[in-house]
């Protein structure tokens, strides 16, 4: 694991740990990277959903599909 520094949304700084993780999400699955740090609850950012083609609605909070699964283009 690394460490490194980042700035959070309300202007703190703070330093936490950087890895890797298996995540899957509907019938979908891959590696990648996640900040370890102290938060009331887990939050899954936009890197992991475009990577697996999957984006939130936002008029019913749930997981869809965005794209066809396969290589995606970072």
């Amino acid at each position: 694991m690394a460490s490194i520094r980042l700035k959070l949304a309300d202007g703190r700084e703070t330093t936490a740990s950087l890895s890797l993780a298996y995540m899957r999400f509907l019938d979908r699955d891959g590696i990648f990277p996640v900040i370890i740090l102290e938060s009331p609850e887990p939050l899954l950012g936009v890197v992991t959903l475009e990577g697996l083609g999957l984006r939130v609605d936002p008029t019913t909070d749930r997981l869809e599909y965005s794209r066809p699964y396969g290589l995606a283009v970072l």
